[in-house]
């Protein structure tokens, strides 16, 4: 199925974090910088019917597929190769961003793309995780096994919503960062998704 594609190594690259992090908005940000000679795309994934997500990017010229009603991770069976397959032989990007939803697991994202169909077609880069620091006082999310997944396997964490975030937050940002494993390849502090 891939060998017809005629597609090799489309450098990709995950962007992740928990629901309201501005993952959409850093997207939105990181496409306003990519080179004008490149195509990018972003596969999304919508938990609701009506994707949100997709509409804003599809404003913004970018060329999107969704998989809509649950959770990528948990679609990574025919539906999400079928709809992955069709944007890189209709649109052969020069890059792809996926963002899976931020109630997903990504790992299983990750393993699909890195084996079998995807192996040839896709380089797999840096992975990306948004956080928002003032969440890290909740014990909901600093326990989810979500949550500490998408940081434990991204390697490039990001503090996102700076401006909104007091003292003790930015701390408990810093403790995380400092803390995690394996070690991060970035750590960075951003506002706005910039």
């Amino acid at each position: 199925m891939t060998s017809k594609l005629q597609i090799n190594n489309t450098p990709t690259n995950l962007v992740m974090g928990f629901l309201g992090v501005g993952k959409t908005t850093a997207i939105l940000d990181l496409l306003n910088q990519k080179p004008k000679n490149e195509n990018w795309a972003v596969f999304v994934n919508e938990f609701g019917k009506i994707g949100m997500d997709g509409a804003i990017y599809s404003a913004a010229g970018v060329t999107v597929k969704e998989i809509a009603g649950g959770c990528l991770c948990c679609a990574v069976g025919l539906a999400f190769q079928v709809r992955l397959n069709r944007l890189l032989k209709e649109i052969k990007p020069d890059r792809l961003l996926i963002e899976p939803t931020g109630l997903g697991h990504p790992k299983k994202v990750l393993d699909m793309l890195v084996n079998n169909l995807f192996k040839e077609v896709l380089d797999v880069r840096a992975s990306v995780c948004l956080v928002d620091p003032e969440k890290l006082k909740d014990s909901r999310y600093t326990t989810h096994g979500n949550f500490i997944d998408q940081i434990a396997m991204s390697d490039v964490l990001v503090a996102n919503k700076m401006d909104l975030a007091g003292n003790e937050a930015i701390f408990l940002f810093h403790q995380w960062s400092d803390n995690s494993h394996p070690e991060k390849a970035m750590i960075a502090q951003t506002q706005q998704g910039q």
